[in-house]
């Protein structure tokens, strides 16, 4: 096993309803993996796609709230992948779980999906500290030109009216609407901000292709609860814990 790998975490979501390894060290799935989840729309039946799925979060998180979805994912690292294969095993999933390059990977160029969905690199990579852990950096590091990439295949495999989804900085709404702008439509923005600060931490968005409806900026989805005392331990508001303990869906 890599080296990288010895050191393995077993960790509880969905109120424990999925158990997941993942390392210790290397990209470790959170809030983010399940807020994205809740938000893609899939209906029972669909050919679902995740691109980057690592250990498996997003896409079972997914496959927990909605049975009978056809699944495919594709996971470039090795050492994920070994562990995707053993979590959706444990968690008796059956999805195709792709090992290799999205963009050059030639079965996948004859299939198309009813929903497409991903949580790219946040990070450039030329304000990004270089270390040793490419675990990490493969998940962090965006490197210029991949976010184009990226939502340009997902619009080339998406079926007409099929969706896109993904979370990002708000930092680079700019730049994703300008790409999805002639392949898609009925765009929703859904900021995620914290509580008192009101400052918006991640944004999803999700996007129909070939759709002519306008893009809408909804309200925003808190965190935490409000509390007057800063040092008591923040709490999530009553909709994130439906979330994150009973798997509950986002309606937008």
């Amino acid at each position: 096993m890599d080296q990288q790998l010895s050191g393995i975490t077993e960790d509880s979501f969905l109120g424990g309803k999925l158990r997941l390894f993942q390392p210790k060290k290397g990209f470790r799935a959170g809030l983010d993996s399940v807020l994205l989840a809740a938000s893609v729309n899939a209906k029972s039946g669909e050919n679902v796609f995740e691109i980057g799925a690592g250990v498996g979060t997003v896409l079972f998180c997914l496959m927990n709230r909605i049975p009978g979805l056809n699944a495919t994912a594709i996971e470039i690292m090795p050492e994920y992948h070994s562990l995707l294969l053993i979590n959706a095993k444990r968690n008796k999933f059956k999805a195709n779980l792709i090992l290799g390059d999205l963009f050059t990977n030639e079965k996948l160029k004859k299939e198309s999906f009813d929903q497409i969905f991903f949580n790219p690199p946040y990070y450039p990579v030329s304000s990004y500290k270089i270390s040793d852990n490419k675990l990490l950096e493969i998940a962090h590091i965006e490197y210029p030109g991949i976010l184009k990439q990226m939502l340009s295949y997902a619009l080339k495999r998406c079926n007409p009216y099929g969706y896109i989804t993904l979370i990002h900085r708000p930092a680079r709404i700019s730049e994703i609407l300008s790409i999805l702008k002639d392949g898609a439509g009925d765009i929703k923005i859904l900021p995620i901000v914290s509580s008192n600060s009101k400052i918006t931490s991640r944004i999803i968005i999700r996007a129909r292709k070939s759709a002519k409806g306008e893009t809408k900026l909804l309200n925003p989805l808190v965190l935490y609860k409000n509390t007057k005392n800063m040092n008591l331990k923040k709490k999530y508001t009553s909709e994130i814990q439906k979330i994150l303990k009973k798997g509950r869906g986002l309606n937008f």
